[in-house]
């Protein structure tokens, strides 16, 4: 098939990459070619798009990158290095890419001024982020459905620009489940239940009844929820135990 375009096409910068190298080496601590392949993107990329009749990729980092950033100032200043580094390789070929930008979502404020700057003066399409935000220390977080992020999704909707919620690994204290049983860590299992519960979350906060035109993009068959969803939303409407979203989570996810 030919004209393809690729939506969920991830790079990397050598600053983030660490992150990522747990899925990308054996037992033996060895790594493969796909290492080379996220750190590339005008050379080996490009003849890899063209054998497969790839026209355009969208490209966003790689997971989970500034997400595991706790430290704030941190994460502020690696979000603006990856979406430069971006924009430059964007600016080279610009008929087969485009880009999504990176969030510092451990800051709301920076993390709009960021949106912000790609969109309006890099010429990106919206923005991808990794799941929850580790702020100020290791084991600290947030998800996306707290009151702190209200400002930020009012500014997605005004920029009418779509966002992609991308999964990472659950933080350790909330994946006992699969203590032990690491295979199931990662993209078999656990970052499409980490992601599904995430938008979940989203849709059962209300955030969607306050800004009804948000885009939101779920990649891998919608992590699952498509299938299950009539359950859910079944269930939640028979006792929604104080749930603050108006809808059905069906018209949600539609």
């Amino acid at each position: 098939m030919l004209h393809k375009i690729g939506l969920e096409e991830h790079f990397a910068i050598p600053e983030t990459m660490e992150g990522s190298m747990v899925y990308f080496r054996d037992y033996e601590g060895q790594t493969d070619m796909r290492t080379a392949r996220m750190l590339d993107i005008l050379d080996m990329r490009l003849k890899e798009m063209d054998e497969h009749g790839m026209d355009l990729m969208i490209l966003s980092l790689n997971s989970p990158a500034i997400q595991e950033v706790f430290e704030v100032s941190k994460a502020v200043e690696l979000s603006k290095l990856s979406n430069d580094r971006l924009a430059e390789s964007i600016a080279q070929r610009q008929n087969r890419f485009r880009g999504f930008a990176a969030l510092p979502l451990q800051d709301p404020d920076e993390a709009i001024k960021e949106l912000q700057r790609c969109v309006n003066e890099l010429g990106f399409l919206g923005g991808l982020v990794n799941g929850y935000s580790q702020i100020g220390n290791a084991d600290t977080y947030k998800y996306l459905d707290d009151p702190m992020y209200r400002d930020f999704w009012a500014e997605v909707e005004k920029l009418d620009v779509p966002f992609y919620l991308h999964p990472r690994e659950p933080m350790p204290c909330n994946d006992g489940q699969t203590e032990g049983h690491n295979w199931l860590k990662g993209a078999p299992w656990t970052f499409g239940v980490e992601t599904a519960v995430h938008t979940l979350r989203l849709m059962c906060s209300g955030l969607f009844d306050e800004h009804p035109k948000l885009k939101v993009i779920l990649g891998h068959l919608g992590e699952g929820l498509p299938f299950l969803i009539w359950r859910c939303s079944h269930w939640l409407q028979k006792r929604s135990r104080g749930m603050p979203a108006k809808k059905t989570m069906e018209e949600y996810l539609n």
